[in-house]
């Protein structure tokens, strides 16, 4: 072969190399601008929703409004407040569902000082509190033992409170001494229900039980809704005579409940006091429990798009010195 030949078939490969090259950056800022474009699209259609239960948020506020406005309004689960509410635009659906926050027992509760009740109505006998012995109950409905329950007990307390001493003295650190990783209580209120899950008496096989029983709301002195509880959370309902009412019982108490929902806490203690007379004694107590009305509520939007689903909860609150509804904590999980 002649040396242009060569010299030829040398420039040959080299632009073929050349174009090799080209085409593999090519198809990598191909491949780039197609990841960002959906990411971009995806960005657009997560914004969308999220403007969308914003605007949905302000028709479920009004509807909350008229629902617990005045002080002895009683609330069910008939109220327009609790029908879903669907808003559709070209591209996109969102619902939203409006659920009563106070069907739970709430476990910062624990922070306030004993009802009056129970002071004055202690036995001459040494018990437990009444709220130790619900929440003890709750927890051994959730599969512990009566001695997991009463340590699972007072390692919530002791991560509740603001001091470094255990409920049964000591160091609090003892409890979490060890663990990995590691970690130390919060002794603060607790800003969502997950975070009993870090205690280190906690088995993650109660947490089905538990989550569906208790609640972590921003208040020391809420109350459970008998009017919008369901026949699914009658062992709440028990928990609150503990070793006084059987799930079954709870049931038909609930069951058998008026159409328009109990009055007043009063008459709810009547129809107890007449379908289980046994409860006569602790119905004092329990009152500082219930409620007829709420103001703590939850919103489960899910909104749709070709490109994701989008699910948000929204934890909103009736303020009664302003009689508004605030929004206190929302939480986003998007689903491609």
């Amino acid at each position: 072969m002649s040396r242009v030949g060569k010299q030829q078939g040398v420039a040959l490969l080299v632009v073929l190399i050349l174009l090799v090259l080209m085409s593999a950056l090519a198809a990598k800022i191909s491949q780039q601008f197609c990841r960002n474009l959906q990411k971009t699209h995806y960005q657009v259609s997560q914004q969308q929703l999220r403007w969308a239960m914003q605007a949905q948020e302000t028709a479920i506020k009004a509807r909350l409004l008229t629902a617990t406005r005045g002080e002895n309004n009683v609330l069910t689960l008939d109220g327009d407040w609790h029908q879903p509410l669907e808003t559709q635009g070209d591209d996109y659906t969102v619902i939203g569902q409006v659920e009563d926050a106070q069907d739970c027992f709430n476990v910062n509760n624990l922070l306030a000082a004993p009802a009056e009740a129970e002071k004055t109505d202690a036995p001459a006998v040494s018990e437990k509190p009444r709220q130790q012995q619900i929440l003890e109950q709750i927890f051994t409905d959730s599969g512990l033992s009566s001695t997991r329950a009463e340590e699972l007990y007072s390692q919530l307390v002791d991560s509740l409170d603001e001091d470094t001493v255990t409920a049964k003295d000591g160091q609090e650190d003892d409890a979490w001494a060890g663990l990995q990783p590691a970690r130390l209580p919060a002794n603060q209120l607790m800003q969502t229900l997950s975070e009993i899950r870090q205690l280190p008496a906690f088995p993650a096989a109660a947490w089905p039980t538990v989550s569906a029983l208790l609640c972590a709301l921003p208040t020391t002195a809420s109350k459970v809704n008998v009017n919008t509880l369901t026949a699914k959370q009658a062992r709440l309902l028990a928990a609150l005579f503990p070793g006084k009412l059987s799930e079954e019982e709870a049931k038909r108490i609930i069951e058998s409940r008026p159409e328009a929902g109990w009055e007043s806490v009063a008459t709810f203690s009547e129809t107890l006091e007449r379908d289980a007379p046994q409860l006569k004694d602790d119905l004092k107590m329990a009152g500082e429990q219930l409620a007829v009305t709420s103001r703590y509520f939850r919103v489960n939007y899910t909104g749709n798009t070709d490109a994701l689903t989008l699910r948000v909860v929204s934890q909103l609150r009736a303020e009664s010195e302003t009689g508004a509804i605030r929004t206190w904590q929302r939480r986003y999980r998007m689903i491609e």
